[in-house]
């Protein structure tokens, strides 16, 4: 929870009250890539202020098949991320990803790709994974939208699923 940083007898702007209310987006829909490394769009964007620095928690769910895998990067412009992230490693195929595996753990560099493993053999995936994107992030001057991008870390026919329905989620907040 940000330090609202407020004192007795002191007015309160809309603009400081607005910054201590977290911010939620939600993918709404599955969103399907197949046989692309191309980076799509995801429903997870916003525009933050200009010259600001905020916290952010990127909850992601998806599935995809092991010889495809995932990865996610953010569309950013004038933004700079301090990210650490939580991954499924991308290895062979397993039909017990219950039994626990190995898992990615990154302080990735502003612009570095995020990849997370798929574990299915087949396709459509049936396995549902979760990644985590979390930290900090600095705009510049401009006004410029925040986006979640994804793809297939290696292009397959297979499915590449980011999930919806209130499983992928973004939560963000104004820390300065």
């Amino acid at each position: 929870m940000p330090n609202p940083r407020l004192y007795a007898g002191q007015i309160i702007t809309a603009d400081k009250w607005n910054s201590l209310i977290p911010q939620l987006v939600q993918q709404e829909t599955d969103q399907i890539v197949t046989a692309s490394t191309t980076f799509v769009n995801s429903e997870i964007t916003f525009t933050p202020e200009p010259n600001a620095m905020y916290w952010y928690e990127l909850l992601i769910a998806y599935s995809a098949i092991a010889a495809a895998d995932f990865k996610w990067t953010w569309a950013a412009s004038g933004t700079t991320l301090c990210s650490f992230t939580a991954a499924y490693a991308a290895t062979a195929a397993t039909s017990s990803i219950n039994a626990g595996s190995d898992v990615i753990l990154r302080r990735p560099a502003n612009t570095t790709v995020r990849i997370a493993g798929g574990s299915d053999a087949t396709s459509p995936p049936a396995n549902f994974h979760s990644a985590y994107d979390r930290g900090t992030f600095t705009t510049d001057g401009t006004i410029s939208p925040v986006t979640m991008q994804f793809a297939q870390n290696v292009s397959d026919a297979g499915q590449t699923i980011l999930r919806g329905g209130n499983q992928t989620r973004l939560m963000y907040y104004r820390i300065g």
